[in-house]
């Protein structure tokens, strides 16, 4: 799940205002609006690499939740370019951050977790304690995604307490706080546990997005996928098919989010004993997935200074 750069991004003026309604705008699902602000104010010349600099980190965030790998992926190129060596360096970490995003959706989890740490490095050398916040969260999925549970679970500590020590973490923060924090308590081996994790997930975003919403029907899957490990297979199918309603009308069946949920759903199936539909949801979205992924090259190029 993405979080758009935080309130500290901004200051007082218009350059910060207009990349304030576009960082809204782009939460909200509001996906053209936020391009079109974006590149407004970088066509507009302001002086003053940063704010041109914070806007390709928007751009790079709203492509890569529709699922537009290779422009996101010049987006990110071209922000940190303006953003390196500059005095903005929680804003260099925000691009890093996010840049390590897009590689994670792509499945290129090795070079997600680099750039997590590589962004956690600056952001603790710079005390900000928001970012550390968000980026020991990321690398708690990192973790476990590598199945490493004991590290997960200090990432996830360390987040909490780093929480405590600002007021600018935003709904979106807490609600990846429970989904991870579920995904810890999967991993443990207590998916009943979980569902009540990701249900306050699904509930933070229900509240600050709206039912029509692509978080929304994300954190519906996940819950989903809860409640299939728990035996709750009714309960299950019938969260994965509201998450698939949802994802099917804002992204659309040509999105990475919507091929992994049609395999996720496919699993869902296939614990419930309908082998049949299970193949045919697997078989489809395994097929759209490989071949957006030949289309988009993502991994073909990274800008080194990720890793500097």
């Amino acid at each position: 799940m993405v979080v758009l750069a935080g309130s500290q991004l901004f200051a007082q003026g218009d350059p910060q205002e207009q990349l304030r309604e576009a960082c809204a705008l782009g939460r909200q699902g509001e996906f053209d609006k936020a391009i079109h602000l974006a590149k407004e104010l970088i066509d507009s010349g302001q002086p003053g690499g940063v704010f041109p600099g914070r806007a390709w980190i928007v751009l790079g965030v709203v492509y890569s939740q529709q699922g537009r790998f290779v422009e996101a992926q010049d987006a990110f190129e071209r922000s940190l370019r303006i953003l390196e060596g500059t005095r903005f360096v929680t804003d260099y970490a925000d691009a890093i951050q996010n840049y390590g995003q897009l590689y994670n959706q792509a499945g290129e989890i090795t070079i997600a977790g680099q750039m997590w740490r590589k962004a956690l490095e600056i952001r603790q050398q710079a005390g900000d304690h928001e970012g550390i916040s968000r980026s020991l969260t990321s690398l708690a999925g990192f973790a476990l995604s590598q199945r490493h549970v004991g590290e997960a679970r200090k990432y996830l500590q360390g987040a909490a307490e780093e929480a405590k020590l600002t007021h600018d973490l935003t709904d979106d923060d807490v609600a990846i706080g429970y989904e991870t924090q579920a995904w810890l308590t999967m991993a443990e081996g207590h998916p009943a546990a979980a569902v009540a994790d990701y249900d306050r997930a699904l509930e933070v975003c229900k509240r600050i997005h709206g039912d029509k919403h692509w978080l929304t029907g994300w954190e519906y899957m996940l819950r989903g996928k809860a409640y299939s490990y728990s035996g709750n297979v009714n309960q299950a199918l019938d969260d994965m098919r509201a998450g698939l309603r949802i994802l099917d009308q804002v992204l659309g069946r040509k999105n990475p989010r919507y091929f992994a949920a049609q395999i996720a759903y496919a699993t869902a199936l296939d614990r419930a004993g309908l082998r049949a539909q299970a193949a045919q949801w697997r078989a489809a979205g395994e097929q759209a997935q490989k071949d957006f992924y030949r289309s988009q090259c993502v991994g073909c190029t990274i800008n080194v200074a990720a890793f500097r």
